[in-house]
């Protein structure tokens, strides 16, 4: 029986279900892999918390866990990038392996740890830092191996997810859905991060990286968040035939890559359309297998959990040794596409007067943008004011914003236009 120490960076919400997890299945991972684990020391600031572990084990000083000799693996479970780069720069100076489920961190700098970990042959473990329990990073980097992906798309955030499946559900506004799932616990009490769509965009970084070979620190691309999803857009949009879900959008095109982060609507008829509440999804393409789609759990303590001890037990099974799935040195900086085309749905909120679809209709078309559907509607209890609500045709976005750039100077407006995208294909 092999045993493996742990050090553990951190005791929150994934560390507690790390300790939780490997105190509860010690036995069955012993039994299945010939691996038994011990967590040895737990890093916290608050030494006086109540946590889920041994008070004896705890620390608040970064040198008892980093430069302990006897701790095979260090786990950095702090989130943010710093002091967790630190920390995880120190381990691998120290050639210890470390397994990370911080994907702010990863995406921000990752190639430099890579590196690092490559140099100093040590391994550095990160299947829980995008989609929770999903083994979606693991499946690309070993199970496709010998797959040409060309294209992913996914709802990589739960928080997102949860409030757009609330208020198609519940009919509740955005800051309703949003109060909801903070009570629940899927919500930050500064959700930003989530409905803002920077969280999603770490996480498509990463998975790009890995599925298109590409370098893409610093990268930008198109991100927006689902603040300005309003119950009129879902009602629109089931009236249409489509489900709005905020989506993780990557394809590699060949001498370019397209990347962007966005709510879209989906025909209810789509894959994804299904997936609900915190759950996470991945579709994507390979060459090979064509179309795979790998749904689950994208948050929460035990999911986050089972991915990180998966890597801890993957990492003590094969020992040391780069192992190249990541930031390999054959990986090309690839442009990321300047322009967008697509469907789109567009909601003018309008002033009631005579005429007001045709101005809009005469600006679109001013810029070759065409329509294939369009509906006027009142706002409950405010006769003089409405929406118009337009399907436009396959056009390119920087058309579009000229378009909406005119007809935002238009007099019958009466608040900023709404545009989301359609995404009608599987992929």
């Amino acid at each position: 029986m092999k045993r493996v120490r742990i050090g553990l960076l951190g005791c929150g919400t994934v560390g507690g279900g790390l300790v939780e997890l490997v105190r509860r299945n010690r036995g069955v991972v012993a039994d299945r892999t010939g691996v038994e684990l011990e967590v040895r020391r737990v890093l916290v600031r608050d030494p006086a918390k109540p946590r889920p572990v041994d008070r004896a084990l705890v620390t608040t000083d970064p040198a008892a866990v980093l430069e302990d000799p006897e701790i095979d693996i260090v786990v950095e479970l702090i989130g943010g990038i710093e002091p967790a780069r630190t920390f995880v720069t120190r381990a691998i100076e120290g050639r210890k392996n470390v397994v990370t489920a911080n994907k702010a961190l990863l995406a921000a700098s990752g190639g430099d740890l890579f590196r690092r970990a490559a140099e100093r042959r040590v391994r550095i473990g990160f299947e829980a830092s995008v989609c929770g329990g999903i083994p979606i990073l693991r499946a690309i980097a070993a199970g496709l191996v010998g797959n040409r992906i060309s294209a992913l798309v996914g709802i990589v955030n739960g928080t997102c997810n949860l409030i757009l499946t609330k208020m198609s559900e519940e009919k509740c506004s955005f800051a309703a859905a949003l109060a909801e799932a903070q009570r629940l616990g899927f919500a930050e009490a500064d959700p930003s991060l989530d409905v803002d769509g920077r969280d999603a965009a770490q996480k498509l970084q990463i998975l790009a990286e890995l599925a298109f070979g590409a370098k893409l620190d610093h990268a930008e691309f198109l991100v927006e968040g689902i603040r300005q999803v309003e119950a009129e857009d879902i009602r629109a949009a089931a009236e249409l035939g489509y489900v709005i879900k905020h989506l993780a959008i990557g394809r590699d095109l060949g001498g370019e890559l397209e990347l962007r982060v966005h709510p879209a609507l989906l025909p209810v008829v789509h894959p994804l359309a299904h997936v609900r509440h915190e759950f996470n999804s991945v579709l994507l393409r390979g060459d090979a297998v064509d179309e795979m789609i790998f749904t689950g759990k994208g948050a929460g303590s035990l999911p986050t959990a089972s991915a990180v001890l998966s890597d801890i037990i993957e990492i003590s099974r094969n020992g040391h040794g780069h192992e190249p799935s990541w930031h390999l040195p054959e990986a090309v900086d690839k442009p990321l596409a300047a322009d967008l085309e697509s469907k789109y749905y567009l909601r003018f909120p309008i002033r009631d007067v005579p005429g007001v679809i045709g101005l809009i209709a005469t600006a679109l078309g001013n810029h070759g943008v065409s329509i294939s559907h369009a509906s006027a509607t009142l706002v409950e209890g405010r006769p003089d004011c409405g929406n118009v609500k337009i399907l436009a045709h396959r056009c390119l976005e920087s058309a579009l914003r000229r378009a909406i750039g005119e007809i935002s100077r238009l007099p019958v407006l009466a608040g900023p236009a709404v545009l989301l995208r359609i995404f009608e294909e599987g992929l």
